[in-house]
């Protein structure tokens, strides 16, 4: 163990099915202390990234290391510092929110009267304190998945995986979760959470990773990724023919997004592309444009090779 390492080190890490790369080329790191999201559409390679950083899915190339022990030689110590959310899992079907909590902290090694204290204080958190006492089984789909977040973020554990804790949440419950996800750094955890959601990522993020087609193609924090973009508003409209001779354009299927460098230049395209499509929206940039921006040229398609390394942009 490197007593020096971040939280979380992945470098070219990858993962092949057969002749297919599920994870092409992955390579970031997440800082102690910090919340890092990893950001891309379903099928880009997160779920993937995840399972092999926890010691679930070995990888077919590359190296990873958690607090600086390698997730293949050193697994069971991995696993002794870390606490995991995947994707599609509910804890404790037949018990309580209460129960599943005190006994997943007691089989942790928390004295009985602390892990109660500690269920408690984290349903609270998750605005689940009034469902203590039902079983998880009966509990709608968003309560189970707030349950589950909080058996994790209970534990106090140093580094922390959440596979899209959020998914499926309402605008209100979801913010709880942010919340409590947030409140958990104050503790010292270090944390690596997934999501499709740029606004999500954008907003909940110390610093976001990008991915799509299995590579990581830009890190950074997110307002510096947004920075980075050459314009400053974004107007989404419906596809019409001529659109192909607006300049800073980017396709997507029955809509299209142009890009204004200006206040000004917004104001004239809003008023030129009005009289020939719909406006669904007009707004500043944000980081699913970096995103957009970023994919459109080429920064995670193309064959890559199994021994391949992708250079990464960050800010």
């Amino acid at each position: 163990m490197d007593g020096s390492a971040g939280a979380v080190e992945a470098v070219g890490l990858g993962r092949r099915y057969g002749k297919v790369w599920g994870l092409r080329n992955a390579t970031f790191m997440v800082k102690r202390g910090e919340l890092v999201v990893l950001v891309g559409p379903n099928g880009a390679g997160k779920t993937t990234t995840i399972k092999i950083l926890t010691t679930n899915l070995r990888p077919s190339k590359g190296r990873a290391t958690v607090l600086g022990f390698d997730v293949m030689k050193e697994y069971r110590e991995v696993r002794r510092k870390i606490a995991y959310m995947p994707q599609d899992f509910t804890i404790g079907w037949d018990h309580t929110p209460f129960e599943a909590l005190t006994w997943n902290l007691v089989a942790r090694g928390w004295p009985i009267s602390d892990a109660k204290a500690q269920a408690r204080r984290w349903l609270e958190l998750v605005g689940l304190w009034e469902c203590r006492d039902r079983p998880i089984r009966t509990l709608s789909g968003g309560q189970k998945r707030r349950a589950t977040v909080a058996a994790v973020l209970a534990t106090e554990a140093d580094v922390m995986f959440l596979d899209e804790p959020t998914a499926g949440l309402d605008v209100e419950v979801r913010h709880k979760v942010w919340r409590a996800i947030r409140e958990t750094l104050a503790n010292g955890a270090s944390i690596l959470l997934t999501t499709h959601d740029m606004g999500e990522a954008e907003t909940i993020g110390d610093r976001v990773v990008l991915i799509d087609k299995g590579i990581t193609v830009a890190e950074g924090k997110p307002y510096e990724l947004v920075r980075t973009l050459p314009y400053e508003y974004r107007i989404v409209v419906g596809k019409f023919e001529g659109l192909e001779g607006f300049a800073n354009l980017i396709d997507l299927g029955d809509r299209a997004v142009i890009y204004a460098e200006s206040y000004g230049e917004m104001v004239r395209l809003v008023e030129e592309l009005g009289r020939v499509t719909v406006i669904h929206l007009v707004g500043r940039v944000g980081l699913e444009d970096a995103y957009l921006r970023l994919v459109s040229r080429g920064g995670g398609s193309g064959a890559i090779k199994a021994d391949s390394r992708a250079s990464l942009p960050r800010v």
